[in-house]
């Protein structure tokens, strides 16, 4: 399905985020209310990194321009732990192994930045990191990563609780979103911001801002959402019990 807003030569828009921030919904309905079919949001993360193309960026860009696409902007979503990969082999070094980073450091991510330096760029959050490092583990224990089928809920068997595993995630997170936070304010960037729990619950009307700020406009009637949560009342259990081991654990170390 074509979308109402033909293609064009508006820019990019980059989605920055951390694993289970809801960032693959928020991508799909920006896609969905102008119109467009279902893409894979991580493509760069894809092509350059997990299937280490042989092309060089010079070629691989020109062919990611058509399905990526929202009318005039192409669009894409990056999450922190592999850009400065990105941003290495856009200025053509080669890359060998890749182990996720949580350092921002201005060398590492000046190519991609410069590529895309006019770009409008949408920071993806979750405001309850704790409900974040949670999701993550019952994700990769489970294999269930997303519900597109809102009458049939994936069926889970709820893993044990790990509280060493659950806090790494939790550290991580943390960490990783302070790299972005210092990615933004070391290009004078002031992102939009979405939260993870103002989407959930506010289809369509969170994508408002970023909508009217490219210039377009949701299709009418609003196609209905295609990706929903997933989580349920045993996430929110783990979750308490995971606020209440960090707070002890910070208590320890104190």
């Amino acid at each position: 399905m074509k979308g109402q807003n033909a293609p064009g030569d508006g820019g990019c828009v980059i989605f920055c985020a951390t694993a289970r921030t809801g960032s693959t919904m928020v991508f799909d309905d920006f896609r969905n209310v102008l119109g467009y079919e279902p893409v894979d949001s991580e493509i760069l993360y894809e092509e350059i990194i997990h299937k280490r193309t042989t092309q060089t960026w010079a070629e691989l860009w020109p062919a990611l321009q058509r399905d990526w696409r929202v009318g005039a902007f192409w669009c894409v979503k990056v999450m922190y732990h592999y850009t400065p990969y990105i941003s290495r082999f856009i200025a053509g070094q080669p890359l060998s192994r890749t182990p996720p980073v949580r350092s921002f450091n201005p060398a590492d991510c000046d190519d991609f930045h410069r590529f895309f330096k006019d770009a409008v760029w949408v920071h993806v959050r979750r405001r309850d990191v704790y409900a974040q490092a949670v999701s993550m583990y019952f994700a990769e224990t489970t294999g269930v990563w997303e519900s597109r089928d809102a009458a049939a809920a994936p069926q889970m068997v709820a893993p044990a609780y790990d509280r060493d595993r659950i806090l790494e995630y939790l550290h991580g997170f943390l960490e990783e979103r302070r790299q972005w936070d210092l990615f933004f304010s070391h290009y004078n960037i002031t992102p939009l911001t979405i939260d993870y729990e103002d989407a959930i619950g506010g289809y369509p009307q969170y994508l408002k801002p970023l909508v009217e700020r490219l210039g377009m406009r949701m299709l009418q009637p609003l196609p209905p959402r295609r990706l929903f949560k997933i989580g349920n009342e045993t996430n929110e259990g783990f979750a308490a019990r995971l606020r209440a081991d960090a707070l002890a654990a910070v208590s320890r170390e104190g």
